[in-house]
This record gives structure tokens, sequence and C-alpha cells, in this order.
């Protein structure tokens, strides 16, 4: 035991005393309110005493500034359970949406009272659900496909229990390996067709905003509980990064592992992995260009220049740097990204391979907001002409306006016969639409061959194309500038 004069205090900012702050995807069970301001929907990042913090898609517009005073209005399954005035402490808007942080004016937060409505909006929602008449906006043919979505999670996961256990008479039931690989073997294809009737029935709603925000709602009550059980369900629906499709989520596709504390968890993580196949078979084809645009350059002639914007964990320039059947030729890879994070894991796992297997390589990361790339400056035309330049996971999150604006900005970016590859979500039958907007709350565009060819119209290149993944759930537009 320390005597009283061996206590301590903090040091430096930290004498500073701040309230608690709580996740709210765990405080509110998986299911934080809406915070409402200026007229969009928010979710509830974290909470404490004195304030919260939020953040909204990129289709919600609205702009803060620091120190504006606002109504807020907190929302849990359409009903009010806390409003306040608040004043705004930062305010950032990126590709992927809006962020705020606000501290309360007029009072501070009743956290009993809080989860006390918090929890009585649920029941209410949730007993709403079981009314025949209830969800006009919602179809029945819509609420029978949830009923049998729910339907088929739930028998593989009482399969799963109950396999497991001791038989009878029996030390143990099957091993966890031995239940995983006979239900993997049949919960993909089950898994498919269910998903390409959710695209069936969503895809009229789209264009009908109060009809989309109640779909939206009512799988995010019925379906989203179930489904965050898998490890990059829950990841994309809580976006513990602040935004959607982070890095860790790409590692979970390119790895490929079994996820989840249990079988079941490993299974839901499985059919997640499912619709993210796309996301590694992309990065394939952008590496197989990496390796001919590297093999293509002329011996004597400068160092091959290569950018990637949203970089991610740059998976393709590690491959690349790893391959013994790559040329250890001069090439420049330049990582552009806005997390400091992707930034950090990219350069960790690519730098050290320039030092051993590919010492003519070099690499380089860039900390720059998508919005910053947008805008342009110096840094940008400091990076000199780019053989390739490609932007394969970050278009799809913006409206064509500024996708068309950000093409053109990377276009500039390209040498005379260079190469700018830009990829998005295809709009086609089995597309992610369905999973991943309704089910995980991550909202892209989807677009067509037309859609994306527009974008470069105006420019004066030597050719344009487009192409698909393997999977046909990536689309990607291929930009070749005259030499």
């Amino acid at each position: 035991m320390l005597a009283y004069e061996e206590l301590k205090g903090s040091s430096g900012r930290q004498i500073f005393f701040r309230p608690k702050r709580y996740e709210a995807s765990e405080l509110f069970a998986g299911m934080p309110p809406k915070i409402i301001l200026k007229g969009g929907a928010f979710r509830m990042s974290d909470i404490s005493l004195t304030g919260v913090s939020a953040s909204a898609n990129q289709s919600v517009e609205a702009i803060f500034e620091a120190g504006e005073l606002l109504p807020m209005v907190v929302k849990q399954a359409g009903l009010t359970i806390f409003e306040g005035q608040a004043r705004v402490v930062r305010g950032e808007r990126s590709v992927f949406g809006s962020k705020v942080a606000l501290t309360l004016v007029d009072g501070v937060v009743d956290f009993h009272s809080l989860l006390r409505r918090n929890a009585q909006a649920r029941i209410s929602q949730q007993l709403a659900t079981l009314e025949p008449h209830v969800g006009g906006l919602v179809s029945p043919e819509y609420r029978a496909h949830c009923a049998d979505v729910l339907r088929f999670l739930r028998a593989y996961r009482s399969v799963v229990e109950s396999s497991t256990k001791p038989f009878p008479n029996q030390a143990t039931g099957l091993s966890a390996d031995e239940a995983f690989a006979m239900c993997e073997e049949r919960i993909v294809p089950q898994w498919r067709s269910l998903w390409r009737t959710g695209n069936d029935l969503v895809k009229d709603v789209m264009a009908d905003k109060k009809r989309l925000e109640a779909v939206k709602e009512y799988t995010e009550l019925v379906l989203s509980p179930e489904f965050n059980h898998g490890p990059i369900w829950r990841r994309s629906y809580f976006k513990p990064s602040g935004y959607p499709g982070d890095f860790e989520i790409m590692n979970y596709v390119y790895d490929w592992q079994r996820e989840g504390s249990d079988v079941y968890a490993q299974l839901l993580h499985r059919i997640g992995l499912e619709i993210s196949e796309c996301i590694t078979t992309r990065m394939h084809v952008v590496r197989k260009v990496i390796g001919d645009v590297v093999r293509a350059r002329v011996e004597g002639s400068p160092p091959t220049r290569i950018m990637s914007l949203g970089c991610g964990s740059a998976r393709e320039v590690q491959m690349h740097l790893e391959d013994p059947e790559t040329p250890d030729a001069p090439v420049q890879f330049t990582l552009v990204d806005q997390e400091q994070n992707a930034l950090a894991y990219a350069y960790e796992k690519a730098y050290p391979l320039t030092l051993t297997v590919k010492p003519q390589a070099k690499v380089q990361a860039l900390n720059v907001s998508f919005m910053d790339v947008l805008r342009g400056g110096p840094w940008l035309d400091d990076l000199g002409p780019q053989d390739l330049v490609y932007c394969v996971g970050l278009i799809d999150y913006l409206i064509d306006r500024r996708a068309k604006t950000l093409v053109g900005r990377l276009y500039e970016r390209v040498a005379p016969g260079g190469l700018l590859i830009i990829g998005n979500m295809n709009e086609t039958e089995l597309s992610n639409l369905w999973p991943m907007e309704f089910i995980g709350d991550w909202h892209l565009f989807y677009r067509t061959d037309r859609d994306m060819l527009a974008w470069v119209d105006d420019l004066p290149h030597e050719g344009a194309w487009t192409d698909t993944d393997p999977t046909g759930r990536v689309r990607l537009l291929y930009v070749r500038k005259a030499a």
C-alpha cells in the first residue's frame, strides 16, 4: 500500500480531467442510436457525460463549423430518447462521409435515463414488427426474405451447436474443424442464392429515399445483429476506424482465414468473405499490371513511377516485391492514403523488401486526405509524371461529379504513354448491393461500363475501355495517355 505522499496525479495535458467516453456499439448492445443533425441521420460513435461524436455516410451533405450551436436529437428506432443544444467541437468531411464531435451546452447525459429510454424504444420497435399491418414501406416480400435469411442462419447455428456438443455416452462431438468443413460446403451456395434474391428485392428501393430508409432500418433491426457475430460483418457495420472498408477489412479478405469466437461466427465470417472476394481478385488484376509496367521499362531509362491512391494495406505492392518472377528493376512506388494506420502497415510490409529482395525498388508513403487530392497542390506536382496511377477502392464512394473530377486530377499525373486504372463496384445481378448497403450499412455507388467511360469523355486519351475482375463484381476503367 502506498503512503499518501507517494500517490501521484497525472502530468502534461492529462492533468485536465475528461469524463469517460463509452463506445456506442458496446453501450447500446450492438444497436447505436441515430443522432439527427441539420436534418441528416448520423450514427453515434461514442458518448460521454458532456458530449458525443457521430458519423454519417457520404449521402449526408451536412457541413459543420467549429463553435456552431445547433439542436441535437438522439433517436432509437424512430423514437426520441434524448434532445438538447450542442456546440460543434470539430467537424470533418471526407469522401466516406461526415464526422462531427459535439459538446452539450444545456445539460449533461443522464445515462440511467438514456439507457432506459433506449431499451423502451427497442422493445417498441421489436413489438411493432410483429403487427401484420406494419411496415407499409417495407414490402411483404422483403420481410419474408429477411425471415428466410434469419431462419437459414439460425438453422446452421443449431446444427453447429448440437453437433459439436458431446454425443450421448461420448466425451466429445464433432471437432470444430469437421463441423466447419461440412457446413462451409453447403452454406456458401445457399447464401449466394439468398444474396441474389436480396439484390432483386432492393433494386427498385434505391431511388425512393423514404422506402430506402425504411428498408435499411428494418434490415438493421432484423438481420444485422445476427450477421454481426461474424468479425468481418461486425467491423464493416460498426466502422471502428470511422469509415467503411478500412485496411483491416482488406486484410481479412486477403488473408482468407477462419475468424470468429466459435464455428457459427466463423461461418458468418466465411460468407462475408464470399461477398468481399472481389477485393482480392481486383488486387491481383492490378498486381499483374504492375508487373507488366515494370517489365516494359527500357534499360537506361528513368525509374518506373507508380502511384496508388487509397492504397490501404497495398498488398499488391508487397506481393510484387516478394515475387521472384518479377524483375528487380528501378521502380518508385508512392502510396497515398488518409489513414495513418493503413500507411504504417503498408510501409512496414513493403519497405523491408526493398532492402532484401528488390533493392532497386523504392517505396514512399504520403498521409494525405482524398479531398486534398481533389484540390491538388504543389505536393502532387512534386511527385512528377507517373507511368501507372491506380485507384481501385475509393471512387465508388463518390458521386459522379466528384468521381469525374478525381479521375481528371489523376489523369493529369499520368506520364505520356502511361496508364490510369480506376476501380468501381459493378452494377450486376450479383453485385454487393444488398449485403453491403442493407446489412453492413456500407454505402457505395454501383456503376456500368457507360457510367465509367463518361468520366473520360473530355480527356485527350489514346484509348479508354473497361473490363471486370474474375468475379464480375468490380469494373475497372483503363485510360491510356498518348505517348
